[in-house]
């Protein structure tokens, strides 16, 4: 026993150095601190009537936003701002939580943490006791409320980034400790909302149990709630639970549009599509680091013959398979083998291929799933998309990727297996209503050519990524100037931030966001800019 505690203090004797390090903030960061304490110290409400409540997150560029919009909120509703975290354990990560405590405390944010009682915990346990029993198939865990709030898509979202797996096991230790940590947010919210008089929410994602079932409570009673970041800006409702699906208003939009508008747009939209089958990486997509139309120099992958050639564009199996909604599968895995058994069932050459950017594991799990069905081959992850339309691919199967409007542009038919696929507005792709619908599709491919309007390509690609944007709402051309979509942690964000303001701009985005506030609108739009 001694000798335990004398190594413990050893090891806390070496972590002092680094653990005194943290306690200290980088330059920009407290230079970012004052700024704000002189910025907001004169939004704090003088009569306090209920709460906006923010999810503590540690993304530089979204503490900026939150601060913004969480003072805009709190003046509407002359509210206190409250930060939301988990209580945690371990000095290094209470160091940690306490260092970004100060950045929200310095907007006028007041930290709390989150634990429940006992007697929350012991309902937790009965909820689960009566809910787990009646999981039976994966419909069962996306279907899943309680108490009749719909939490299932979240908690399967969770439990497949949290443990890296292709799929639910409902039998598995780990998805029944998902189960009981999605109980816990909700038990845990749905008791805070009926204590305490909660005005609007702010969370980063709409996804997952821990971000987005406060978010789905607020919904549920009729409160105000948000995702905000540094980009877009959304409030959700009853009829739409997510966040970057407001495609099916896309052509509805481009109509309002002058006639002169819509020719600008068109041209702007096929140079930068043209721009992106030059290879040139990140166009108009903020998280991509790898180019899949980069020309390479592989042997044909796409083998010579009479028979119709299908490519599967796999998706991420762990990253959100509900980032809009609920598709025809429940996840990339149920997708993937339900495609293996057609494949038995059909005279094609079928193909498979990965993102450049998968993420570690991906490739495991496709090749696990891909090995039980040889007619379906996988296609090196560097071969690029024009190599593979040159060499005489038929038709491209997606849930909602991107290949959607990039093989329509050049011609090759795509088949979403979703309704809540961003192309849903348009006719250049082919958009099964069911499974049964879908199968039958599949089955008969040589009936399913279609001619398309490249102009409705066009349409599409300019108002999903260059009309009607909130990118510039906090900072101009904020992702180019920060060096890419995965530097918004970095702490030269503050700079950048601080180098651009001005009293000027500062008013400007307060009404812009008052504006946005006040519209009850569900994303932000150019309306919503104040001149």
């Amino acid at each position: 026993m001694a000798n335990r505690f004398v190594l413990k203090f050893k090891n806390l004797l070496r972590k002092i150095p680094h653990l005194l390090e943290s306690l200290k903030l980088d330059e920009w960061e407290a230079a970012f601190i004052r700024h704000n304490k002189k910025i907001w110290r004169n939004f704090t409400q003088v009569k306090e009537d209920g709460e906006i409540l923010v999810e503590s997150y540690d993304i530089a560029a979204s503490i900026i936003a939150f601060g913004y919009f969480a003072n805009a909120l709190a003046k509407k509703h002359n509210a206190r701002i409250k930060v939301y975290a988990a209580k945690l354990t371990g000095l290094e990560s209470k160091i940690y939580r306490w260092n970004n405590n100060r950045k929200y405390k310095s907007f006028n944010a007041v930290p709390f943490y989150c634990e429940l009682s006992k007697s929350q915990l012991l309902e937790v346990e009965k909820l689960f006791s009566e809910i787990y029993p009646t999981l039976k198939t994966k419909r069962d865990v996306e279907n899943l409320k309680v108490e009749g709030l719909w939490i299932g898509d979240l908690l399967y979202d969770s439990y497949l980034m949290r443990y890296r797996v292709p799929t639910i096991e409902i039998q598995s230790k780990n998805f029944q400790s998902s189960l009981r940590k999605a109980l816990d947010y909700y038990i845990y919210w749905r008791d805070y909302f009926n204590s305490h008089h909660v005005k609007a929410v702010i969370a980063s994602h709409c996804v997952y149990s821990r971000n987005a079932i406060i978010l789905r409570i607020a919904v549920q009673r009729a409160i105000p709630a948000y995702q905000v970041n540094a980009f877009s800006l959304y409030r959700l409702t009853p009829k739409r639970l997510w966040a970057y699906n407001s495609f099916s208003s896309y052509p509805e939009w481009f109509k309002s549009l002058s006639p002169r508008e819509q020719q600008k747009g068109l041209a702007l939209a096929k140079e930068r599509i043209e721009r992106r089958f030059a290879g040139e990486v990140g166009v108009d997509m903020l998280y991509s680091t790898r180019s899949a139309f980069v020309r390479s120099n592989n042997k044909r992958v796409i083998r010579e013959s009479p028979r119709i050639k299908v490519l599967i564009a796999a998706h991420c199996f762990f990253d959100a398979p509900h980032p809009y909604g609920v598709n025809l599968f429940p996840d990339s895995h149920e997708w993937l083998t339900f495609l293996g058994n057609i494949s038995e069932k059909t005279d094609y050459d079928w193909y498979v291929k990965t993102h450049p950017d998968f993420l570690p594991g991906n490739a495991e799990s496709l090749e696990n799933i891909i090995c039980n069905y040889p007619k379906i081959t996988l296609i090196p992850k560097e071969t690029s998309h024009l190599q593979i339309i040159e060499e005489g691919i038929d038709f491209v199967l997606t849930v909602y990727g991107t290949v959607g409007f990039e093989y329509a542009a050049l011609g090759v038919t795509v088949i979403n297996a979703s309704l809540c696929n961003p192309h849903i507005g348009y006719n250049f792709n082919i958009h099964p209503r069911t499974i049964e619908e879908y199968e039958n599709i599949l089955l008969n491919l040589k009936n399913q050519k279609r001619n398309m309007d490249i102009n409705e390509v066009y349409e599409y690609y300019y108002m999903h990524y260059l009309y009607d944007k909130g990118a510039n709402w906090l900072v101009d051309d904020f992702i180019n100037r920060i060096g890419g979509y995965n530097k918004q942690r970095e702490s030269a964000i503050y700079k950048l931030f601080l180098d651009d303001f001005t009293v000027q701009r500062h008013e400007k985005i307060m009404k812009t966001l008052a504006n946005f506030i006040e519209s009850g609108d569900f994303c932000f739009r150019k309306k919503h800019y104040s001149c």
